[in-house]
């Protein structure tokens, strides 16, 4: 069976026998999940998945980043999983250049926290973590390609959450297997998450795919047994599997300068470098026409949005954000600036049209054009094929590192910042996580 080829390669993952590069950007993903996670202190998502966790009870397995608590390994990684992608920072992958091009999901908000909570419980070493860390996200990125289309978060990602968890526990290769067949059976797939308006703390059901990935180890080891995965469809694509291992799909993630949904970040990397370049202020301008794909950005129109979570989703909001801060971040996209006067102004000077070349962009780039008119009848116009991030146009080393202190420096200040990223860079010499979990157990300045 196929899934029992997924079932091998999982076993024989190992770190001595990793490539250099694919270690270096699993200790990227890493560093950028951490800062992210540290980011969401205080979101109310996360304080409500805490308030459970903590009414449930049970063993003291695994921490509650930025509380000090701890909880069952599982419930750990609900409410860290919650924490890690309620802002919509956490990478995610379009697929290997030369690969199918489609959006493949979001890894690390799963991958990592399923595997931060498993690794805790089990005393893992940094080596161990970062093997966890690899097979989860190319399992996660193989199931989406054989899926064949875009797809939720949560959907793929209780399979790479399952997987670090199964590394991490230890298990044969019959319970991964039954690791692989249970998480297929309980993976959320919720039908509202494309409904971009109505959207809430929910979002593509991520954090509920950590704590079933995690559980779907759990029972594996337990003695519990699935039924066969997708893989095993007798039509479904066989090269993901044929590819794992050999080719890996971690080097195509990307990273989020922007704390919204990826489809709106071309907008405002055009916008930005409009503003930049011609050194214009929010002032200047009467319009902003944004070209759109037809399926993606252009249902992205909400111009008022409720909550956070429909902020995310919101190019107009986004834009209008870029142009009173000059950046569009947790300070942003939060609670207080829903109702921004500068903010919405801005907003409303923003049009979507539907773009005929961004549309057949589409699956493979989340493209955008900007055109923007200014008060003394100037037209300035960009064209973003690939959004700031993708391995096609990165961020450099410096920008994520710059990201990662920004967003920890806000919670926890610069010193904590610094401490973090210290002991981040030497992940793999760490005999145990207790450093790493001990640095962002509580976030007090």
């Amino acid at each position: 069976m196929s899934s029992r080829a997924v079932a091998d390669f999982i076993s024989e993952v190992q770190f001595d026998k990793l490539p250099s590069d694919v270690v270096v950007q699993a200790k990227r993903a890493v560093r950028d999940l951490v800062g992210v996670m540290i980011a969401a202190h205080k979101d109310r998502a996360v304080e409500a998945a805490r308030r459970i966790a903590i009414a449930r009870g049970g063993k003291q397995e695994s921490t509650l980043f930025g509380i000090g608590l701890r909880a069952p390994c599982e419930m750990a990684a609900l409410v860290n999983g919650a924490m890690a992608t309620t802002l919509d920072m956490d990478d995610g992958s379009m697929g290997l250049p030369g690969h199918a091009r489609f959006h493949r999901g979001h890894p690390g908000g799963m991958v990592i926290t399923s595997a931060l909570a498993v690794a805790e419980r089990e005393g893992a070493n940094g080596k161990s973590f970062i093997e966890a860390v690899v097979a989860g996200y190319e399992v996660e990125l193989a199931t989406a390609w054989a899926i064949g289309e875009s797809v939720l978060a949560g959907r793929t990602g209780t399979y790479g959450a399952a997987t670090a968890a199964a590394k991490l526990l230890g298990l044969g290769r019959e319970e991964t297997l039954h690791t692989l067949r249970i998480a297929e059976a309980h993976c959320p797939s919720p039908t509202y998450a494309f409904i971009w308006d109505q959207t809430d703390m929910t979002k593509e059901a991520p954090a509920w795919a950590a704590m079933t990935g995690t559980m779907s180890a759990l029972l594996a080891q337990a003695g519990f047994k699935g039924a066969p995965t997708i893989f095993d469809l007798p039509k479904s694509n066989k090269e993901p599997i044929e590819k794992l291992g050999k080719e890996w799909e971690i080097l195509g993630v990307y990273f989020k300068p922007y704390s919204v949904c990826r489809v709106a970040h071309a907008a405002l990397d055009g916008l930005s470098e409009i503003l930049q370049v011609n050194r214009l202020n929010a002032n200047q301008i009467t319009r902003i026409t944004i070209g759109c794909s037809s399926q993606k950005s252009l249902n992205m129109w909400n111009a008022r949005p409720a909550n956070i979570w429909q902020a995310q989703y919101s190019i107009p909001f986004a834009a209008g954000s870029l142009l009173a801060d000059g950046e569009v971040g947790p300070k942003q996209i939060s609670e207080n600036r829903l109702g921004d006067k500068m903010i919405l102004q801005n907003a409303g000077k923003v049009k979507l049209v539907p773009d005929s070349e961004v549309d057949a962009l589409l699956p493979g780039h989340f493209a955008a054009r900007v055109i923007v008119e200014t008060m003394d009848n100037r037209k300035f116009e960009a064209f973003k094929p690939y959004p700031k991030g993708e391995p096609e146009n990165p961020m450099s080393e410096e920008e994520l590192a710059e990201k990662f202190k920004r967003l920890i420096s806000a919670v926890a200040g610069s010193k904590k910042a610094d401490k973090l990223a210290a002991i981040l860079e030497r992940m793999e010499d760490l005999n145990s996580l207790d450093e790493l979990v001990e640095g962002i157990r509580s976030f007090d300045k």
